[in-house]
């Protein structure tokens, strides 16, 4: 009798051990640091012969990523024969799922030549923002770095990234989005807000 309370008593608890170690495991993976790697990117694209101006924004992260939107500011617009006023801003509203290794592609075009005050002919300016996200109840930004945009209406002409130190821009609405400045002195000036 001794010899099978023995087994018992080692059966449970083998048993309790593994269910501990179960238990210790599962609440590791569910609890652990989640890796977050979200890239926005400003770039041309071409089809069938016409470019478009585009934000992509690629997720690396091991989980899904619902991107709200992106908040985008201009800056040293350089516009002649405006047709509206330039807000220097603009929030493109996305409220899209990404999941891992995937990407979203979106056209600025339109909403950065309403930004300028639809300019009737050539005109340029640098793009700031950030691209706003949710990744389980976590809200985050990602910066998207900074570009000098030439375009023509609707069309892009030019994209070239800006060389950087970091600085906070001014949002119109006394939200600071913070971005980064351009290397040259003559482009470096904060635009009042």
């Amino acid at each position: 009798m001794n010899w099978v309370l023995l087994i018992v008593v080692c059966g449970l608890i083998f048993i309790l051990a593994a269910l501990l170690f179960l238990y210790r495991r599962h609440k590791k993976v569910s609890f652990s640091e989640i890796e977050i790697d979200l890239r926005p990117a400003v770039r041309i694209t071409s089809f069938d012969g016409w470019q478009a101006l585009e934000l992509q924004v690629f997720n690396r992260s091991d989980v899904k990523v619902w991107i709200e939107e992106a908040k985008l500011v201009i800056t040293d617009l350089e516009a002649n024969f405006q047709t509206a006023l330039a807000t220097g801003q603009h929030i493109q509203k996305i409220s899209q799922a990404v999941v891992p290794d995937e990407w979203l592609s979106m056209s600025l075009a339109g909403g950065l030549y309403d930004a300028a005050g639809r300019p009737q002919g050539p005109y340029s300016f640098n793009l700031w923002g950030t691209v706003h996200y949710q990744i389980r109840e976590n809200w985050a930004q990602a910066n998207i770095r900074p570009h000098r945009i030439e375009m023509a209406a609707l069309s892009v002409r030019r994209v070239r990234r800006i060389r950087q130190d970091s600085v906070t821009v001014e949002a119109h609405d006394d939200l600071e989005m913070p971005s980064d400045s351009l290397t040259h002195a003559s482009h470096s000036k904060k635009r009042p807000g």
